[in-house]
């Protein structure tokens, strides 16, 4: 996230705290006053609309492998190549720094500099598996005859004759930081760092609980300063660095249900300084039937498991587990929360899923 997009959220966040925790401001058309004082009766002044979050029609459904963080290779970059980078080459397609040419019928390998790590003398075809494994067909119609050419070190590649994935080499390793106590445990693959950072915990993760479309052989879980992220490795070592998912939302606006996942750190924060910040007085015992609401599940990770739920009369029921203690309290708060509320989390699926309103 750039400094400058984190300063934009931060202060959507600051604007929405103002508004449903003041109870008092100089602005004199009363836009964003949220005036509930504890014990005190509601005033309601310029009380803003919302609508459904439209943005939820135009998501898949998310699951806890949703939000991609960092992905050591990425077959969507793999590209026909348009334009000739090298005078005396002809190269057909490319992954970044790596190169697939044709010369008398055969395919070779180049490196990002037009060097000849692989000569074009022996495949016939060649599919590129991960930034330094590519997959040589000796025949261009045959699935059968093939060898692995691993490019690690370019000037010395090497070519295997099979290749399987082992369990074996993946470890974690613990390191202890420069001028401090703290203990990191990273991850590498065959002796490789994977990522750029080392975690409070990894824990190994059963693959058979990841969501069916994703193939893997090997899964971790990982958590760095409160966040938390979900690894997998495929066959050919390649990682994928997933943010984990913090909340679940469920909505009711308008007779039209929705519901959609918290799947970055930062906006689990927001939400729950959002919900935390809003000032209350005592229910009043009004009945909720009939009622928009907005309910926020935080029990998808750590040891908190409560539910908020808003109404737009003004009702917020916050149950569960936090900090290690059972709770149930039932408030009134000012009507302009729900409605900041539901807007907030239009905007942070705009952040999460990279959606406008132009279109996907």
């Amino acid at each position: 996230m750039t400094c400058k997009k984190a300063a934009a959220i931060m202060l959507g966040t600051s604007l929405i705290l103002t508004s449903c925790s003041s109870s008092s401001s100089s602005n004199e058309d009363g836009v964003g006053l949220a005036v509930v004082d504890n014990g005190g009766a509601s005033i309601m002044i310029n009380t803003p609309s919302y609508g459904y979050p439209e943005l939820l029609d135009r998501i898949d459904t998310a699951d806890t492998l949703s939000n991609v963080s960092y992905r050591s290779f990425d077959p969507s970059l793999i590209a026909e190549t348009k334009t000739q980078p090298f005078e005396g080459y002809e190269c057909l397609f490319s992954y970044p720094g790596v190169y697939i040419y044709k010369e008398s019928g055969f395919v070779g390998v180049l490196d990002n500099e037009g060097n000849v790590v692989i000569p074009a003398d022996t495949f016939a075809r060649a599919e590129i598996l991960s930034p330094t494994l590519i997959k040589m067909y000796l025949y261009d119609s045959d699935e059968s005859g093939f060898v692995f050419a691993d490019i690690s070190d370019k000037a010395q590649p090497e070519i295997l004759e099979s290749f399987s994935f082992k369990s074996s080499s993946i470890k974690t390793v613990e390191r202890r930081q420069e001028d401090s106590d703290r203990v990191l445990t990273y991850l590498e693959a065959n002796g490789i760092p994977v990522g750029q950072t080392g975690y409070d915990s990894v824990l190994q993760k059963d693959t058979s609980e990841l969501p069916a479309d994703i193939s893997c052989k090997k899964a971790y879980t990982v958590t760095k300063d409160g966040a938390y992220y979900i690894i997998t490795f495929d066959p050919y070592y390649n990682y994928t660095i997933y943010e984990g998912t913090y909340a679940r939302v469920d909505l009711n606006i308008a007779g039209k249900p929705g519901s959609c996942f918290i799947l970055s750190y930062e906006d689990d924060l927001e939400a729950k300084t959002l919900l935390d910040s809003f000032k209350r007085s005592d229910d009043d015992g009004s009945d909720t039937k009939g009622d928009d609401h907005i309910s926020f599940d935080f029990g998808l990770y750590g040891d908190d498991d409560y539910i908020v739920t808003l109404y737009s009369s003004g009702k917020l029921i916050s149950q569960g587990v936090r900090n290690g203690s059972t709770f149930y309290t039932s408030a009134k708060i000012d009507t302009r929360c729900f409605g900041d509320t539901v807007r907030w989390l239009s905007a942070a699926l705009e952040r999460e899923y990279d959606i406008t309103e132009e279109g996907t």
